[in-house]
């Protein structure tokens, strides 16, 4: 799995409890993907071994390279009242 310095260097200190399974599980099979305004790939997923809060993985522009990924309050609040696929 490709990634950025901050990815590899800030994401772990910012979001200890994220597990690159996780992000790559995300990769493999979200349950939703959309496109920033720089460019940037973003997807979510359900973690089950989390209680199936959503994680969201940030892609550069190549959909590839992992730059960012932590847990979506929002996204999941949103999925719980059913605004956003499970």
């Amino acid at each position: 799995m490709k990634s950025t310095d901050y990815f590899r260097n800030v994401v772990p200190r910012k979001h200890p409890e994220v597990q690159l399974e996780w992000v790559q599980r995300v990769l493999a099979n979200p349950v939703k993907r959309a496109t920033q305004a720089d460019g940037r790939i973003v997807y979510w997923g359900n973690i089950a071994e989390k209680e199936g809060r959503a994680l969201r993985v940030v892609t550069l522009e190549d959909g590839e390279t992992v730059h960012n990924a932590f847990f979506d309050r929002s996204f999941y609040r949103r999925q719980l009242r059913g605004e956003e696929p499970q």
